[in-house]
């Protein structure tokens, strides 16, 4: 099983130990993985991962594995976690974004011109 996070990513790196002689040997760093389990509220099941964590860190500040998988698009995640979307996509529905209106620099300008007008009459 690779040393992997299944949240950021991260895998083992490789570099260098230098030696007070300053004699380089190569070594490796290995990512700060734990396996830890979670629930996914929505699919009613336990995931059980090898996350580094940093990732734990991002799920927590993203309320649990279904919020952190929901806010991210398929194309940022790794391949176990697209998987976990997928299915909840399949059993809830694709949730749908309110559509925002696009802000034109034209109606940025503006709006700062009359922010500009109103404190230089409220200074008189």
């Amino acid at each position: 099983m690779p040393r992997v996070c299944k949240v950021t990513g991260k895998k083992t790196q490789v570099g260098m130990n230098v030696s007070h002689s300053m004699r380089h040997t190569k070594r490796t760093f290995l990512p700060n993985l734990q396996k830890l389990k979670f629930h996914s509220d929505i699919l009613n099941r336990d995931f059980s991962l090898r996350i580094s964590t940093a990732g734990l860190r991002t799920l927590t500040k993203h309320g649990g594995l279904d919020g952190y998988v929901m806010s991210k698009p398929v194309s940022r995640l790794t391949e176990d976690m697209a998987a976990i979307k997928k299915a909840i996509e399949k059993k809830v529905g694709k949730a749908e974004k309110p559509a925002k209106k696009p802000v034109h620099k034209a109606t940025r300008s503006a709006r700062l011109v009359k922010k500009v007008e109103a404190k230089k009459t409220a200074a008189k």
